[in-house]
């Protein structure tokens, strides 16, 4: 399998939808999750598909992770860093084991990724990488303080890490996805009331997002159709910031 592109959190909604997404348009995927249970129910028919399992909260591995991938594959075309997940909690509540954990899937990890792709050897030509923010980093996200907070830090990392990517023909950019219905998202949903989640949908003038929404966006980002797009950030959210008020 030459050349893949890495899928983290593939088991996930949007990281599913991806996956799924990169294998129809026939690129090789390496889908990587922390249960190799799930991705074997979800891709063990695909042959372009190979499954990793792994956590990317253990932050000192990833350097071997991604050498072993580059030496087996050759350098790899592309990254999706859609592994993470919410602590929903008030913020006099906010626990620091939750920030350091949210801190470390969603922006350590992210960083160390890109650092080992701009490596020699471990990307190949037309290498494209996406990192996937959140509205909740724009917006007053009532209860998701700390998610919103690491969400944020992926839009600060993005313009210094896609400046010194690009002296190595390397692209990075960011999506910003409104509320998207996933598993994830759903944990969130179920706890408004009726007249809260009618609310959180008319605030969405083309509905709520839906994961093949955001996995379109992505796979654009990975192609070569959007060479020229780089150090960019593309908000998702269905007019929501725009909406009639």
């Amino acid at each position: 399998m030459k050349h893949p592109i890495l899928v983290t959190g593939a088991s996930g909604g949007i990281g599913e939808a991806v996956t799924r997404k990169l294998i129809t348009h026939g690129y090789n995927v390496i889908a990587l999750s922390r249960s190799m249970e799930k991705l074997q129910n979800k891709f063990k028919s695909e042959s372009k598909c190979e499954l990793v399992d792994y956590d990317l909260t253990d932050l000192k591995g990833i350097p071997s992770l991604i050498k072993t991938i580059a030496k087996k594959h050759g350098g790899l075309r592309g990254l999706i860093h859609a592994a993470g997940h919410d602590k929903l909690a008030p913020l006099y509540l906010v626990r620091q084991a939750d920030i350091e954990s949210l801190l470390a899937i969603h922006i350590t990890s992210a960083i160390l990724l890109c650092s080992q792709l701009a490596k020699k050897g471990n990307a190949s030509n037309g290498c494209s990488i996406v990192l996937i923010s959140s509205l909740s980093a724009h917006e007053g996200a009532v209860g998701h303080a700390a998610y919103a907070a690491a969400k944020g830090a992926i839009e600060g990392f993005l313009p210094s890490a896609a400046a010194e990517l690009a002296d190595k023909k390397i692209r990075l950019n960011v999506v910003i996805p409104g509320v998207v219905k996933t598993e994830m998202s759903a944990g969130f949903i179920n706890r408004l009331s009726e007249e809260q989640k009618s609310e959180l949908e008319k605030s969405y003038p083309f509905g709520l997002g839906e994961p093949d929404d955001i996995a379109n966006a992505i796979r654009f980002l990975i192609s070569d159709e959007s060479k020229w797009i780089s150090g960019q950030k593309f908000i998702l959210d269905g007019g929501h910031l725009n909406r009639r008020v």
